[in-house]
């Protein structure tokens, strides 16, 4: 699958449409896409630093918003349904699997709301592994002229993390794009992605109980569920 398109009307067919990117340095870029050609084709990532990775800790300042939605699942336990913040550490998908190191895997979504109520602030929240995020698997000129190159993640989608999602989230993303309602769509450097994590995942390791550390490394927002923290 693959798509980008021109943010202003032209009489020619529809191109990208934002000012050309060198292509000597991978580099963070968004471009606006309105419908048109498709110069991108998009899969998931098959990546061990991934299989490999160690659960993901978030440290939650609980007057600050977490930015997440958590639905339960079938089988039990809580998940992240939906991350407002593109520069999250947290994916669609995640397990919640603790709370301040209180084991909650396969808890009901109101005895997990319940637990993150009572918890002290700031308290850690540990997630299972992200999935394998999207990238690029072939890019045309049009489309590398923007920056865009093989390899590359795409990271957001209008604002919203795209880190973590399926191929069907970007599709129902884009899916009626056009002038009056374009997508920004923003692609990064694969090994920034993951160095941005572990910059992050070490952070939270080292900031101890430093109140204002922990603010200023945290930018999240209150659990939206049925119940809004």
């Amino acid at each position: 699958m693959g798509f980008f398109g021109t943010a202003k009307r032209q009489t020619r067919e529809p191109g990208p449409s934002t000012r050309p990117a060198p292509l000597s340095v991978a580099a963070e870029t968004t471009i606006v896409y309105t419908g048109g050609a498709l110069c991108v084709t998009l899969q998931r990532a098959k990546s061990r630093y991934l299989v490999d990775e160690t659960p993901t800790r978030v440290c939650w300042v609980k007057t600050q918003r977490l930015g997440l939605t958590f639905f339960e699942m079938p089988g039990g336990g809580v998940a992240v349904k939906d991350v407002q913040a593109a520069d999250s550490d947290i994916s669609v998908g995640q397990e919640l699997i603790g709370v301040d190191s209180m084991p909650v895997a396969g808890l009901d979504l109101q005895s997990v709301i319940q637990l993150l109520r009572a918890a002290q602030s700031p308290c850690m929240l540990d997630f299972t592994p992200p999935p394998s995020p999207i990238v690029v698997s072939e890019v045309l000129a049009p489309a590398m002229q923007l920056g865009v190159q093989r390899g590359m993640v795409l990271k957001a989608a209008n604002g919203g993390s795209m880190i973590g999602a399926a191929l069907s989230d970007v599709g129902a993303v884009i899916h009626g794009a056009s002038d009056r309602s374009p997508v920004q769509l923003t692609f990064a450097p694969y090994d920034s992605v993951i160095r941005h994590r572990a910059r992050r995942s070490s952070s939270v390791e080292t900031s101890g109980n430093s109140h204002s550390s922990l603010r200023n490394t945290l930018c999240l927002g209150a659990v939206v569920a049925a119940i809004t923290l």
